[in-house]
């Protein structure tokens, strides 16, 4: 029987999220994130940032903008793009925010998928 680890539930999305990635304090950059939880995200991008890089991530969910501060702790390399796994760097207030967010998204997510 396998054991999940994660700390947190983790939203999958249907269509990847727009968002943007800024690394080494400089502008964001745009990536695609295609999932979220309240200790983290996955993204993709032409960049191959290094393990351990600080990053700030900025993305929408449910018209609550989010600006969130995280480090790189994995990152698997495609041909042309590399996948990126943030742990966030956040105080419990935000942490809390974004997981009533990602409730509320995947709440309606279910609902879509049982009225198809």
């Amino acid at each position: 029987m396998s054991e999940n680890r994660r700390e947190f539930f983790r939203v999958n999305f249907n269509q990847a999220l727009n968002g943007k990635i800024s690394i080494y304090g400089g502008n964001f950059l745009p990536v695609e994130i295609y999932d979220v939880s309240a200790g983290g995200l996955v993204f993709s991008s032409a960049l191959d940032i290094p393990l351990g890089e600080s990053v700030r991530c900025s993305f929408e969910i449910l018209d609550s903008a989010f600006l969130l501060e995280g480090s790189i702790v994995r990152k698997a390399t495609g041909v042309d793009i590399v996948d990126c796994g943030v742990e966030f760097s956040v105080d419990q207030g935000t942490s809390s925010e974004l997981f009533k967010q990602l409730n509320h998204y995947q709440i309606r997510q279910r609902k879509s998928f049982l009225s198809e």
